[in-house]
């Protein structure tokens, strides 16, 4: 019954394509794909009240193929989680006090797109659209692939999302040019993906380019760059202007403006110190001469989300030049990536491009012992990330739109402000957050049967009862932790 009703839909869909074509081309409907995914772990150590939580959660999903001629397919999948929380004795407030409370289920599209090429062997081009998973780095399992799923003014990093393992690529919504020479050698996507996550900007899009060559054997480079926010939908949403807030709420979040933070030539450190005369606009408002505070908010000025990211990666496989047939096909191969979250430097937030630039290692360890294959994978990955501010999406997801970072701690252990005169960049939940790691395992029983494994100090982060993603990590300081084992059924 299911693969009738998704079968017939899609059929639907194709059927403008297909009297194009015209009526003698095949139409040839491929097996259903049918799958469940068991999902068990706790975050041992997290921020506030995700410490100690359990993850407790079942996939099932089900993909629909279609061939028409030979050039053109077509795809469509529905799919299915059920999410579990513990409740605590005292549910805690916020997010992730919400995060414990009741199990949730959701259902949700989990691809549909269509893919043309041009050509009917080895095809030159080939275009794709819809709604579609895209991974431009084969070898990270968890860390990495900066070029879509990092933000850039202000920066930030994810992992997970509802594929909390064996994923680390992304949903794109939008469309893929693919141009293929030397034999496949050199691969290039031009990509237009429309952002989904940042409630106040979606709709966007973000003119990507992204290149891999492998020049010899064992080697393969990689390069991207993604214009981020650059086609916007509602510049005043982009780019918004917002400027101090007058009504002498002057020590509550969101009152600071979105306007260039600058240095107050005329401060004044003696009358800073006392009772301030004047009110919250002439203290801020860099317009004013009364204005008396280190820094000051440019209201001709505003910050914005657009800017420019870069990316480059490489991998390496020794094997290609020294055969060790006792190491499985994935072992040893060393891979990296380095990004630059926004070219462009502005003041205050963003003066340090070596502040804006994530930095992932990583290496498949030796699955293989005399013989016998122990895992399929082994995947070992670090990252570096010397950012002055929290991993925090707040200020973007807030109807304020803010393109500023948080400036101080994720958990109330600090000032939580976006006052430029209150940032504690010492902060211990800034300063312990930089270093990050995983370790990935996976093993294939039997066909149709595979079981992963996930250890990790990482970026992920957890919906709350409204399916919302956590707006900060579950993980942040040196000693934060989780792990989760996946059964994954599928045919």
């Amino acid at each position: 019954m299911q693969n009738s009703i998704l079968t017939s839909v899609m059929l639907a869909s194709c059927l403008a394509v297909s009297t194009v074509r015209g009526q003698d081309d095949d139409v040839t409907v491929k097996p259903l794909s049918v799958g469940s995914v068991i999902d068990v772990g706790q975050i041992v150590q997290g921020r506030g009240d995700f410490n100690g939580v359990p993850i407790q959660r079942t996939t099932v999903w089900l993909q629909q193929a279609i061939s028409i001629g030979p050039r053109l397919d077509v795809r469509a999948g529905l799919g299915s989680i059920f999410w579990y929380k513990s409740p605590p004795e005292q549910p805690g407030s916020g997010e992730a006090g919400r995060f414990k409370t009741l199990p949730k289920f959701g259902v949700g599209i989990s691809r549909a797109d269509m893919e043309y090429r041009f050509s009917d062997v080895d095809p030159m081009f080939t275009l794709q659209a819809g709604y579609f998973p895209y991974k431009y780095n084969p070898d990270a399992r968890n860390l990495g692939e900066y070029l879509l799923r990092a933000g850039a003014y202000p920066g930030y990093l994810s992992t997970g999302g509802w594929n909390l393992i064996s994923g680390g690529g992304t949903m794109v919504q939008g469309l893929r040019l693919n141009v293929s020479l030397w034999g496949g050698r050199f691969q290039s996507d031009f990509l237009l993906p429309m952002e989904q996550d940042r409630p106040y900007i979606n709709g966007d899009l973000s003119p990507t380019y992204v290149a891999s060559l492998k020049p010899v054997r064992g080697l393969e480079l990689g390069a991207g760059a993604s214009c981020y926010h650059c086609i916007s939908v509602k510049p005043s949403h982009t780019s918004p202007e917002l400027k101090p807030r007058t009504d002498g709420q002057s020590q509550t979040s969101f009152g600071y403006g979105n306007g260039y933070v600058i240095e107050n030539p005329n401060y004044d450190a003696v009358a800073d110190s006392g009772p301030t005369p004047i009110g919250f606009a002439e203290r801020y408002d860099g317009n004013n001469p009364n204005a008396n505070s280190r820094y000051l908010i440019d209201t001709t000025r505003f910050y914005t989300f657009k800017g420019v990211k870069l990316m480059a990666r490489a991998s390496l496989d020794p094997k290609a030049y020294v055969p060790l047939p006792m190491l499985g096909p994935e072992d040893l191969k060393v891979f990296g990536e380095v990004a630059l979250l926004g070219v462009e430097n502005r003041p205050f937030y963003f003066e340090k491009r070596t502040e804006r630039m994530p930095v992932m290692f990583g290496v498949n360890l030796p699955t293989r012992l005399l013989g016998y294959t122990y895992l399929d994978v082994l995947s070992f990955q670090v990252e570096y990330y010397n950012s002055p501010f929290a991993n925090a999406t707040r200020n973007s997801d807030k109807v304020n739109r803010l393109t500023l970072p948080i400036m101080s701690g994720y958990d109330g252990g600090g000032i939580l402000t976006d006052d430029p005169n209150l940032f504690d960049m010492d902060h211990r939940n800034v300063t312990g957050d930089d270093w990050k790691w995983s370790v990935y395992a996976a093993r294939q029983v039997i066909k149709g049967l595979r079981l992963h494994a996930q250890v990790a100090n990482d970026h992920s982060r957890f919906p709350d009862e409204w399916a919302r993603y956590s707006v900060v990590p579950a993980t942040v300081l040196p000693k934060d932790w989780y792990y989760v084992v996946r059964l994954e059924l599928g045919i």
